[in-house]
C-alpha cells in the first residue's frame, strides 16, 4: 500500500506541473494591446482597430473602450499591420509588426486630421492602374517617418513604421536595353536618388543616360519644402541633351532646359488644390520658349470625389508629374524647318465613387491641341528630308512630325475592382477626338507635306483593360494591358489623360532576384513590352517610292536589371 502511495504521489505532482505549465502557456498567448489618442493626447473612445495581413486583408477588429484602450488576443506568429480609424480623423497604419511566440505587444496609435498629418499629397490621387513603385516621390515628416498615401483598398492613411529611425539616402541604378520597331531603343543607364535631410524637406535626382555614338542625357533634380501646415512647394530643374536628334539639313542636336514649380494646399478638410507651371527653353536650329501652367481643385466627401482640372501640355498635368523622368523630354515635331511644341488647353470635370474594392469614375473634357505630334519610322527619302517636316532620332530610328491642330470634346467612364489578394482589374471606355490619317489617296501620289496636312481629327471610341498584381512571398509585380482605338488614328483619345495604358497589348514584369544569399537584396529583373503585336501601323508611300509608317505607339521590347542601395 505504501509503495502505491509513493508512486501515485509523483504522478499527481507531474499532473499539477503540467497543468501549471499549460496555464502559464495559455497566459503567454500572443496578444496586442494599446491606446488610441489624438495628437493632443486625448483618448479616443469607439475607435476601430484592425489587425491586417501584409496584403491588407482583415484578421480581427475591435473597438476601443471609454479610455481609448483596445486588446486583440490569440494572434498567430507572423508579420502584421495595425490600423486605427475614427470619425473626423484620417486612419493610421503601423507597418511591419513582427509577432513571435509568447509575445505581448503594446502599440499605441495616434489619429491625425488632414492638417495635423500634412505632407505633400496630390490633389488627384494616382490612378489605381498605374504601376506601384517605392520610388514615387514621398516627403517623410516627424521622427517616426509618417507618410500619407492611398492603400490598395481605398482609404487614405497616415503610415508609420514605428522604428523612429532617421530618413535614409536611397539610390537605384538600372541598366536596360532591347529591340524596338521604333521608339525607346538602345542601351540605357538610369540612376535615381532620393534624400529627406530633415522633417520638412525632400530632394530627388533622376537621370537617363543612353549610350550611342553621341550619348544622350535626360536629368531632373527636385526639391520640396513644407511652407506651412496644409501647404507645400516643389521646384524641379530638368536638362535634356540629345545630340542624336536631327531636324533636316544643317539642323543637328537638341538641348532643353526646364524650370518647373508647383504648390499643393488644403482648403479645409475636404477640398484640396494644386497649381504650378513649366517654363521651357528649347534650342535646335532655332530657339523656342514656352510656358505651361496647370491647376486642379478636388472636393472629397466620404468615398466620393469631384474635380476640375485645366492643363496646357500633355506631360505636365499635376504636381506629381514635375519630377517624373518620362515627362522631361519635350513633345516636339517640325514643320517647314521650325520646331513645333505640342501644347494646348485641356479642361476636364471628373467625378467618382469608391465602395469597398470597387471604384467608379466618369470624366468629360474639352480640349484644343496645337501641333499634335505623330511618330513613325521607315525610309526617309531625300525629298522628304529636304522638306524639313521631320525630326529624326538616330539612336532609336524614331520619326516625329507635327500634325494639324484640332479642337474636340470627349467623355470617359471607367471602373476598377479588386479581385483576390493584391490583384486588380480595370476597364475604361471613352469617346473623343484623335488625329487620323487620310486613306483616300493612292500610294505614291502624295508628298509628305500633303499627308501631314491631310491628317484630320475624327471622333473615335477607345477601349482599355488592365490587370495587375503582386505575388506575396516572391515579390513579383506584373501588369498586362490592352488599349484599342481605330487603327487609322495616330494620336490617343484624350491626349492629356493621366494614367493611360500603353496602346495595344503591353506587358510589364518586375522580379526581385534572390539566390541562396549569393545575390544581395535590392536586385530586380525588369521586362517591359509595349505594343507586342505591332498594331496600328499606317504605311505611307511618298511620291518618290520611299515608305514611311506612322503609329500611335511603337513596338518596343526591353529588359534590364536594377540595383537598389
Amino acid at each position: 500500500m505504501s509503495r502505491r502511495t509513493s508512486i501515485s504521489g509523483p504522478i499527481l505532482i507531474a499532473v499539477a506541473v503540467l497543468c501549471a505549465a499549460g496555464a502559464q502557456a495559455s497566459a503567454q498567448l500572443n496578444s496586442l494591446t494599446g491606446v488610441v489618442r489624438d495628437t493632443r493626447g486625448a483618448p479616443q473612445a469607439g475607435a476601430l482597430v484592425e489587425l491586417l495581413r501584409p496584403d491588407f486583408t482583415v484578421i480581427s477588429q475591435v473597438f476601443t473602450d471609454d479610455h481609448g484602450r483596445y486588446r486583440i488576443d490569440t494572434i498567430l506568429p507572423g508579420i502584421y499591420e495595425v490600423k486605427a480609424s475614427g470619425a473626423l480623423f484620417l486612419p493610421t497604419l503601423r507597418e511591419n509588426l513582427r509577432v513571435i511566440g509568447g509575445t505581448k505587444l503594446v502599440v499605441n496609435l495616434t489619429l491625425d486630421t488632414l492638417y495635423e498629418a500634412f505632407r505633400w499629397l496630390p490633389a488627384k490621387p494616382r490612378q489605381a492602374d498605374e504601376p506601384k513603385d517605392d520610388w514615387t516621390w514621398t516627403l517623410r515628416l516627424s521622427a517616426n517617418r509618417p507618410l500619407l498615401r492611398l492603400l490598395e483598398d481605398g482609404p487614405l492613411v497616415v503610415v508609420t513604421n514605428g522604428d523612429g529611425s532617421a530618413p535614409e539616402l536611397k539610390a537605384r541604378v538600372t541598366v536596360r536595353g532591347g529591340e524596338n520597331g521604333f521608339g525607346d531603343g538602345g542601351l540605357h543607364n538610369d540612376f535615381e536618388m532620393e534624400r529627406a535631410p530633415d522633417e520638412g524637406r525632400a530632394m530627388i535626382f533622376r537621370a537617363d543616360l543612353s549610350q550611342a555614338e553621341d550619348p544622350a542625357l535626360n536629368a531632373v533634380a527636385g526639391y520640396e519644402q513644407q511652407l506651412a501646415p496644409g501647404r507645400t512647394f516643389r521646384t524641379v530643374a530638368a536638362v535634356v541633351s540629345r545630340p542624336d536628334v536631327a531636324g533636316g539639313p544643317g539642323s543637328q542636336g537638341l538641348q532643353a532646359i526646364e524650370m518647373r514649380s508647383g504648390e499643393t494646399l488644403n482648403l479645409g478638410e475636404s477640398v484640396q488644390a494644386e497649381f504650378g507651371d513649366d517654363a521651357d527653353a528649347i534650342h535646335m536650329a532655332d530657339a523656342l520658349l514656352a510656358n505651361h501652367p496647370f491647376a486642379t481643385v478636388t472636393m472629397r466627401r466620404g468615398g466620393t470625389f469631384a474635380s476640375y482640372r485645366v492643363s496646357t501640355a500633355p506631360g505636365i498635368q499635376q504636381v506629381e508629374d514635375l519630377d517624373r523622368e518620362s515627362t522631361v523630354e519635350p513633345t516636339l515635331g517640325e514643320r517647314d524647318g521650325k520646331l513645333q511644341l505640342e501644347q494646348g488647353v485641356h479642361q476636364e470635370v471628373a467625378a467618382g465613387k469608391s465602395e469597398g474594392a470597387l471604384h467608379v469614375k466618369v470624366a468629360v473634357w474639352h480640349e484644343h491641341v496645337e501641333h499634335p505630334v505623330v511618330t513613325g519610322g521607315g525610309n526617309i527619302s531625300a525629298a522628304d528630308w529636304a522638306g524639313e517636316n521631320l525630326l529624326y532620332d538616330e539612336t532609336s530610328d524614331l520619326l516625329r512630325a507635327s500634325g494639324e491642330s484640332f479642337t474636340g470634346n470627349g467623355i470617359l467612364g471607367g471602373l476598377e475592382q479588386q479581385l483576390e489578394g493584391s490583384t486588380w482589374i480595370s476597364f475604361d471606355v471613352a469617346l473623343g477626338d484623335a488625329l487620323e490619317m487620310n486613306n483616300g489617296a493612292a500610294p505614291g501620289t502624295q508628298s509628305l507635306d500633303d499627308a501631314l496636312n491631310g491628317m484630320k481629327a475624327r471622333e473615335t471610341p477607345m477601349y482599355s483593360g488592365a490587370i495587375r498584381g503582386k505575388v506575396t512571398g516572391t515579390g513579383t509585380q506584373w501588369r498586362a494591358s490592352y488599349r484599342w482605338q481605330n487603327p487609322r488614328t495616330l494620336t490617343p483619345v484624350d491626349a492629356f489623360a493621366m494614367g493611360n495604358s500603353d496602346a495595344y497589348l503591353s506587358l510589364l514584369l518586375r522580379q526581385p532576384i534572390r539566390y541562396r544569399r549569393m545575390i544581395p537584396n535590392g536586385v530586380e529583373a525588369l521586362v517591359d513590352v509595349r505594343n507586342l503585336l505591332a498594331e496600328g501601323y499606317r504605311p505611307f508611300v511618298s511620291s518618290d517610292g520611299s515608305t514611311l509608317y506612322f503609329a500611335e505607339a511603337p513596338r518596343c521590347v526591353q529588359g534590364g536589371l536594377s540595383f537598389t542601395f
